[in-house]
């Protein structure tokens, strides 16, 4: 053989290499997501709709979340997208934010 054959069979052998431990990495952060897809916890559907998981049904494989206060949908459990963390806003941080904004509207 020569040595062109042999480098060529060298790359497909490294790509299908990598192509298999992507394909592993993106399965394991499904399953990760899936798992913490739990009651209380705030996610965003691949539709972009952020809101709150009110239930969860394994055996139908769906989630009902609520996106407004009274508002609540069903959807399948494979839409959710991320889940959404929400920054700990602190008391100061809200305070100093409402007297910019008061200060704003003064000028």
């Amino acid at each position: 053989m020569d040595p062109l054959s042999l480098g060529m069979y060298a790359i497909v052998i490294v790509m299908v290499v990598f192509m298999i431990r992507n394909s592993r990495k993106q399965k394991q952060a499904r399953e990760t997501l899936a798992n913490s897809v739990v009651k209380g916890v705030q996610v965003m559907t691949t539709a972009g709709i952020f809101g709150t998981v009110v239930s969860v049904n394994d055996e139908e494989n769906e989630i009902v979340i609520e996106t407004t206060p009274g508002t609540v949908l069903r959807m399948h459990r494979q839409s959710v997208s991320t889940i959404v963390e929400k920054p700990a806003v602190t008391k100061a941080a809200s305070t100093t934010k409402a007297k910019t904004a008061a200060k704003s509207t003064a000028k």
